[in-house]
């Protein structure tokens, strides 16, 4: 293939591919990585749910057992709260 007199470089397809590619990688590792966009409530509630979906029993094992002890506390001043304000009211 030869290449016309108005250009001043010519390349070959895999050239310029690989040109590309390196010149995509150096402005890649200039700015330090790909812009990654923010994600929404919507996209954090989706990404959150999905993630509890998918959760092994030994990981819900794990969260219910905190969240059980928690709930009970909970629950037991609630329940003296109620026994004292029935008993003074």
């Amino acid at each position: 293939m030869e290449c016309p007199e108005e250009f001043d470089i010519c390349f070959t397809e895999e050239e310029w591919l690989q040109f590309v590619v390196d010149y995509e990688a150096g402005i890649i590792e200039d700015i330090g990585g790909l812009p990654v966009p923010e994600s929404g409530d919507a996209q954090a509630v989706a990404d959150f749910t999905w993630q509890v979906l998918f959760l092994t029993p030994w990981e819900l094992a794990y969260i219910a057992l905190p969240m059980s002890v928690l709930a009970f506390y909970g629950l037991s001043i609630y329940a003296i709260f109620k026994h004292i304000q029935r008993k003074y009211s």
